[in-house]
């Protein structure tokens, strides 16, 4: 089996979460190999705990959330183009083309009130929506 290097790394990545590996800190690898011998690298880092073990990071809540147009009803389609026009304030050309990429991210970057706000407008027009 032929990896290229993208898949190579999609399939460390999928690994590493599945096996709940921490991910490793590249610098301090790369620079601490030159200065000692690979055996003496090797062994450093396997006896030293990880940094993140040390101090394990405090789970910020989110504050910042994407609307996500998943689908919609194609009764509801003009509702639902005519809610993402009022949300986005784009023209109706452009709101009919983003309704019909669903699913489609209509807005970033959005506080969390506003886009429960925003989800709740455009499913009352017939759509299903997804908060990021």
């Amino acid at each position: 089996m032929d990896l290229t290097v993208l898949e190579s790394s999609w399939l460390s990545e999928i690994l590493r979460k599945k096996l709940n590996i921490i991910k490793p800190a590249y610098g301090a690898m790369a620079m601490a190999m030159p200065a000692m011998g690979i055996a003496a690298a090797t062994t450093s880092a396997s006896s030293a705990p990880p940094a993140e073990a040390v101090a394990p990071e405090e789970k910020k809540e989110k504050t910042e959330f994407e609307v996500k147009l998943e689908s919609f009803t194609p009764e509801g389609k003009i509702k639902v183009i005519k809610e993402i026009r009022s949300i986005t304030n784009l023209g109706l050309k452009e709101a009919k083309e983003l309704v019909e990429k669903a699913p489609v991210i209509v807005k970033s970057n959005v506080p969390k009130a506003d886009a429960e706000t925003m989800k709740k407008q455009i499913e009352a027009a017939g759509a299903k929506v997804a908060l990021e």
